[in-house]
């Protein structure tokens, strides 16, 4: 039985996943900070009878990290397939942000992915297979604003990613890079709720939460990035980037579609309801 390390398990596209592979015939190890916030799974195992056990995982632990990992490869077995996709959210301007903020979103973001996939690498290329699936987002191919650093770091992680594909190539490991667009999941309720007070980007901030308001009206459910990521690590024709969502195969393609100015461009003065005409004439969205 193949073996999938996931963290970030305890709501949303974790436990989505955590229940899909499992559900596929994978021995799943479930992470999560809160083990206690598991029990789902658990009732979900001794429903089903599948193989899934939750354990305790705070990502900028290395320490932890380390453990949770040696101790999957000596109780369960060698991991087959990670999915990092622990990760935190938020929106602020760049001028708003601190050097906190910084480190706080690329540590949980880039850091802690890159340091997990190392720690799997080794028995996977002794063994010549393998999957690491990264749960980057849209915003790792285009830039809102103001999500400065969630921005960055997904960009980042991207990057990383794709220079980590070609890595492992010929040591027989996929590697995936997961794209979603608005889905469904406690990650929009976390964060930077309300702009910083005296902000100087409050256009910015409403421009942004609109959009996110307006996806969650009709959201793609964590179900179907979970879908997204068993097709990724059994196809037989596997490709490195999956959009997830409506919204992200449109957002994608209308950025693709612009220029760099004029997509800088939607960050000029404007009311609001000439911005939500640009953004409609730009991506086919209405917000």
């Amino acid at each position: 039985m193949t073996v999938a390390l996931i963290t970030g398990t305890s709501t949303g596209i974790g436990q989505s996943t955590a229940l899909r592979l499992a559900r596929d015939g994978h021995h799943v190890v479930a992470t999560m900070r809160n083990p206690d916030a598991g029990a789902p799974l658990i009732e979900a195992r001794e429903a089903e009878g599948f193989a899934l056990d939750v354990a305790a995982l705070d990502v900028n632990d290395a320490d932890a990290c380390a453990a949770v990992v040696e101790a999957t490869q000596r109780d369960v077995g060698p991991i087959d397939i990670l999915v990092n996709n622990a990760g935190i959210g938020g929106m602020k301007a760049v001028e708003d942000t601190t050097d906190a903020d910084w480190t706080e979103m690329l540590d949980t973001n880039v850091v802690a992915p890159m340091r997990l996939t190392r720690l799997v690498l080794p028995s996977m290329r002794e063994r010549r297979t393998g999957s690491i699936v990264n749960i980057t987002s849209v915003a790792g191919k285009l830039a809102f604003a103001p999500q400065g650093p969630y921005a960055a770091s997904k960009f980042a992680l991207e990057a990383a990613s794709e220079s980590l594909a070609q890595e492992v190539a010929s040591f027989g490991i996929r590697v995936a890079i997961i794209e979603p667009g608005v889905i469904l999941t406690p990650i929009f309720f976390k964060g930077d709720p309300e702009p910083p007070a005296g902000t100087h980007y409050a256009h910015s901030y409403e421009r942004l939460t609109r959009m996110f308001t307006s996806g969650l009206q009709s959201p793609t459910m964590p179900e179907v990035v979970a879908d997204t990521i068993s097709e990724a690590i059994s196809t037989d024709t596997p490709v490195l980037r999956y959009p997830v969502g409506d919204d992200a195969h449109q957002l994608l393609a209308g950025r693709t579609a612009i220029s760099d100015e004029t997509y800088v461009g939607l960050g000029n003065e404007m009311p609001i309801d000439e911005f939500v005409a640009a953004f409609a004439d730009t991506f086919g969205i209405e917000i």
